[in-house]
């Protein structure tokens, strides 16, 4: 059997293709895995923020009229991030299991003992509820 020149082209061009599809491949994959840091990134800077807005705000029930908008921003906030991750937008799974015990905090800590009865009956942050109920089980 005897390979001729143009038998050699369409080898190599195969290989270089194989190999350009490879490099496609794990770009697509790091530019998701960036583009769901970035999107995290984004949700907690927020959170930081708010919290800090929030801790200016003094203590004190006189206070919570004042308070109760910087809640509502802070459970929005957490619901999109719900949101992104029960529909797998985030799915990387080491952010997931380090945002976990943020997340129960936030609900436990903070939804808990400052949303009001209505808020937290009714389907408002329903993301956030379902993904808390998730973690937990």
């Amino acid at each position: 059997m005897v390979i001729i020149p143009s038998e050699y082209v369409q080898i190599i061009t195969a290989g270089i293709y194989a190999i350009a599809l490879f490099y496609t491949i794990v770009t697509f994959r790091r530019t998701k895995r960036l583009d769901q840091i970035t999107l995290s990134n984004n949700i907690f800077n927020d959170l930081r923020d708010l919290d800090r807005e929030l801790a200016k705000i003094p203590s004190g029930s006189q206070y919570d009229n004042a308070r109760s908008p910087w809640y509502c921003r802070t459970f929005n906030t957490l619901d999109w991030l719900s949101f992104l991750i029960n529909e797998k937008v985030i799915n990387e799974r080491k952010m997931i299991e380090y945002m976990k015990p943020i997340i129960v905090r936030y609900y436990e800590d903070t939804f808990l003992k400052n949303a009001s009865v209505d808020e937290k009956d009714s389907k408002s942050y329903q993301q956030f509820k379902i993904l808390y109920q998730t973690i937990k089980n």
